[in-house]
Order: C-alpha cells, then sequence, then structure tokens
C-alpha cells in the first residue's frame, strides 16, 4: 500500500500543480473581477438607506465657490460708443452647501426625484481684502434684459419701457449699475414700481410675474440681485434612475421639470434629456467614453471629452475638458438657437429661454470662443489652466476626483433708437462676472479608493503567486516521474554468446559494453 502511495506521489504534484496554477488564471482573470465589479455595482447603487445615498443626497463637505466680478472702467464713455474696458475684481469666496430635497423612491421604473437646494456662505478669509463693500460698476442686468426681451418678443413695448425706466431707476442717466458687490450678487440693488403712469405701470405688471427672482422689499419697491433668489431656495425638480436595475443607467436624467423632455429649445435633439444629474455617474469608464452631466441652469447637459490619462494623489484617472460648442455651425447644437437668425458662434449658449432672462453664457474670459466676443471689450485675457472646465475621474468607480466648473456671464449690450441710454452704445456681449465651483475629493474617500485599489493589487499578486507556484509543483512532480522512470530503465547491451563444450558445466559470458 505504501509502495503503492510512494509510486503515486509524483503523479498527484503535478495533478495539483496544474490545478492550482489554472484556479489562479481562473481566478485572476475571470472570478476576482466579477467579484470586485458586484462590489463596485453594490457600492454605488442609490438603495436607500446606503452611504452612497447619503453623500448623493447630501455632500459631505461644502464647495469652493468663486465669483470674479468685471468692473467697467469708463462707463460714460460706454454710453457715447466706447468699447468697455473691463477689470477682473476678485475672487469673492464663498462655501456652498449642496443637497437634494423633497426626495421620492419611484420602485416601478428604478428612478428617484428630487428637488434641488444650494446655499452660499461667505468665506471673508479665503476672499482676503475683498469684503464685498467694493464699489463696482456692472451693466444693469434686470434693465437691459427687459429692453432685450422687448426686442425679441414685442418691440412695441420699447417705447413704454423708455418712458419707465426714469421711474424705477431713478433717472438713471447710464446702462450700468454701480453698488457694492455683496448688493450687486446677493442682497440686491432697488428699483421700484410705484410710479402711478401707464407706462410704468404696463412694465411693472409684466416684472411682477417674474417676483420669484426678486426679493420684495414692499408692494412696490423691489430689489434684484444675481445670485440672491436663488440662495436656500429649493429649485428645480428633476428624476434620475438609481442603477439598481441596470447600473449603466445610475444617475440617468429621466425628467426635468416633471417633464420627459423640455420645451425650451427649437427641435427634438436639444429637448431630449441627456447624460446624469451630474454629481454621480455611471462606473467602468474607459477612454471611449464621454462625461454628460445636464446643467439645470443651462438646461444642457454638455459633453466633457476625454483628454488624457493621469494620476490624482496615487489613483489611477482620466481627465475631461469642456468645449460649448459652435449653434452657427454644429447641425447637432443649431437647436439651441433661439431663432435661426440669431445663432451665436462658437464657444457661447444663449440661455434665455432656460433662464427666463436673457443671459448667455460662455467660459472666463471668452476662452475657446469666437474671436468676435474677445475683441468686443478690452482686459480680458483668456487662459487654459485658469478658465477650462476640466473633470478628473477615477475610471473604475466613475469617482470624480477633482473638477472645476467654470462659467462666465454675460448680457448684450444692443443700439436701439427706441430706448435713450442705448442710442449710442456699441453692440456688444458684455461680460459681468465668471464663477468658478470646484471640488477636491477629500483624504478620508481618497483612502478608501486607495485601500480598493491595495486589495486589488493583492488579489492581482496573488493570482500569479498561484500560477507560479502551480508550475513549480507540477514541474517537481514532472521531475520525480522522469528521475524514476530513468532508474527503472533496464540496461541493455549485446546479445549473449555461448561457448563451445568442454566437458564442463556450460557458462554463459556476458561481454559488458
Amino acid at each position: 500500500m505504501r509502495m503503492s502511495l510512494k509510486k503515486q506521489t509524483p503523479v498527484w504534484l503535478v495533478i495539483s500543480g496544474m490545478v492550482i496554477a489554472v484556479l489562479g488564471a481562473v481566478l485572476g482573470w475571470y472570478g476576482f473581477p466579477s467579484l470586485i465589479r458586484s462590489q463596485v455595482i453594490s457600492s454605488l447603487e442609490l438603495r436607500e438607506g446606503s452611504e452612497r445615498r447619503k453623500i448623493w443626497e447630501k455632500a459631505p463637505y461644502p464647495m469652493d465657490f468663486k465669483i470674479f466680478l468685471f468692473n467697467v472702467t469708463n462707463p460714460m464713455e460706454v454710453q457715447k460708443g466706447a468699447t468697455p474696458v473691463l477689470q477682473e475684481v476678485g475672487p469673492y469666496c464663498y462655501k456652498e452647501d449642496k443637497e437634494k430635497v423633497n426626495i421620492m423612491d419611484h420602485e416601478e421604473d428604478d428612478s428617484v426625484s428630487f428637488n434641488l437646494k444650494d446655499t452660499w456662505h461667505f468665506n471673508q478669509e479665503e476672499s482676503g481684502k475683498l469684503t464685498g463693500d467694493e464699489i463696482i460698476t456692472i451693466p444693469n442686468v434686470l434693465l437691459l434684459g427687459m429692453v432685450l426681451e422687448a426686442q425679441r418678443q414685442h418691440p412695441l413695448g420699447l417705447e413704454f419701457i423708455n418712458a419707465a425706466i426714469p421711474h424705477m431707476f431713478g433717472n438713471t442717466s447710464s446702462v450700468f449699475v454701480t453698488a457694492p458687490a455683496r448688493d450687486l450678487l446677493f442682497d440686491g440693488f432697488e428699483f421700484n414700481c410705484t410710479e402711478v403712469n401707464f407706462a410704468t405701470t404696463a412694465v411693472c405688471s409684466e416684472i411682477k410675474k417674474h417676483a420669484h427672482h426678486f426679493h420684495r422689499v414692499s408692494e412696490d419697491i423691489f430689489k434684484f440681485s444675481i445670485f440672491g433668489s436663488k440662495n436656500g431656495t429649493v429649485r428645480d425638480r428633476l428624476r434620475v434612475k438609481r442603477g439598481i436595475e441596470n447600473i449603466k443607467e445610475l444617475g440617468r436624467l429621466v425628467e426635468f421639470r416633471d417633464q420627459p423632455e423640455q420645451t425650451v429649445w427649437s427641435g427634438k435633439p436639444c429637448n431630449t434629456l441627456n447624460g446624469t444629474d451630474s454629481t454621480i455617474f455611471p462606473p467602468f469608464l474607459t477612454k471611449k467614453d464621454n462625461i454628460t452631466g445636464f446643467l439645470a441652469d443651462l438646461c444642457r447637459a454638455p459633453d466633457a471629452e476625454y483628454q488624457y490619462q493621469t494620476t490624482y494623489s496615487g489613483i489611477r484617472a482620466f481627465k475631461y475638458a469642456v468645449d460649448l460648442g459652435d449653434t452657427s455651425t454644429d447641425p447637432e447644437l443649431k437647436c439651441y438657437c433661439t431663432t435661426p437668425e440669431t445663432c451665436l458662434k462658437h464657444g457661447v449658449h444663449d440661455i434665455s429661454r432656460c433662464a427666463g432672462h436673457p443671459l448667455v453664457v460662455s467660459l472666463p474670459h471668452f476662452y475657446m470662443a469666437d474671436e468676435e466676443y474677445l475683441d468686443g471689450v478690452v482686459g480680458l485675457n483668456p487662459s487654459q489652466e485658469k478658465h477650462q472646465i476640466t473633470l478628473l475621474f477615477e475610471p473604475l468607480t466613475a469617482t470624480p476626483l477633482e473638477a472645476y466648473k467654470r462659467l462666465q456671464l454675460n448680457i448684450f449690450m444692443r443700439r436701439t433708437t427706441h430706448v435713450d441710454l442705448l442710442r449710442a452704445v456699441k453692440t456688444t456681449l458684455l461680460p459681468f462676472l465668471w464663477l468658478q465651483e470646484n471640488m477636491e475629493l477629500h483624504q478620508e474617500y481618497v483612502d478608501k479608493i486607495l485601500d480598493m485599489f491595495l486589495i486589488i493589487s493583492i488579489v492581482g499578486a496573488m493570482k500569479w503567486i498561484m500560477i507560479v507556484a502551480g508550475g513549480i509543483i507540477a514541474a517537481t512532480g514532472l521531475f520525480f516521474i522522469m528521475r524514476k522512470k530513468n532508474d527503472n530503465t533496464v540496461i541493455t547491451g549485446s546479445p549473449p554468446i555461448a561457448l563451445k563444450s568442454t566437458g564442463k558445466p556450460k557458462q554463459t559470458h556476458f561481454i559488458e559494453k
């Protein structure tokens, strides 16, 4: 029995080694990756009560929000037709709390709906010497907006606006407003509708239809600011996929403002909802994938295109960048034009229909925009490093590691003979501020990703250890088998030679070879 077992030992070594090597290969290339994939999927699904869901509902850390204002240094000359000269003032730094409220799950289609809510808090320490008391001159966005809307929708109303301006804005002699920065941004500057005359009453009745954009001081006195009406306010409602039934649909936008598609643009391609809610993305990114996040303030989901691979705190990362495109030449973007005759050139996007106010967005300092817009003002210096929208993602989990969302707000100043303040101005797309919303993944979450990749590395090493160890064991078994075979081989030579008989007993002699 012992001899039989001993004889079989080398064979078992070969079989065991091959099993270990094959097992290592199967687990390494199929088993462990499938396990990791399933773990990634389960950790990202927006299940009620999960850690990922809580982070998605309310960002655990505030984002950095910076605002740069463009102070117009020659307002009176601009009134007479001169080119606006701009001086950048900033950044005014804020901490931005982002959360989703009024959350409701919809089991029937694996989706969840919610409202957006952003709250800004001024950060004096990061703002340095800037306090918000600085006196800044920017275009009177409300006044110009009224004129632009009338030019587009009701040209006959320009005469009423011209008559109402002195009563609403205090006999202003300029299309610009000069006020402390904090009033322009959040606290508001006053305009009033107390004057009882036909023109003012007619204009104010239209304005009051959009009273949610203003802070009401009294029945007929209001304050207007750029961000005040949005600060801490429950805004647009969205509905996205939870990714439980299909992880590739994670975060995909299926409703905006309670509608499955938009109606603000001129055609179906632009009105179709694309991308995610811009706070979560499906995992397993490849270099061929674009990042598409819907921006509610733009009613649009611009694509972030892959640039190159890099690292972030030791984590492999894909870098993406955004270009707003050219609505005047790109057939897929033409439906963003408000009319076929008013298509804007490369790098700018008219959000009038989306925002309810005639605003145009671009990248800061008209970076990547048509030279026509940059030449329309003095004082801008576009820079890729400072003004590009960039995103950094860990591709396995699609976790944003770093993001810089940068947008510039502009308004057209157009010459018109129907409004006294605009009779001599040069038609210009005039920037009045740009903002930067940025985040960097906190070390707590960086460490979790690094821990995950450490486990993946260990698993990868185990694969090769098992393959090599199995190979060594199998080779050892083969060695013993070959050695034993050699030991048991009979030594052979020439055939025996018989000698003649001499009467003595026959002897057979072998000649050893």
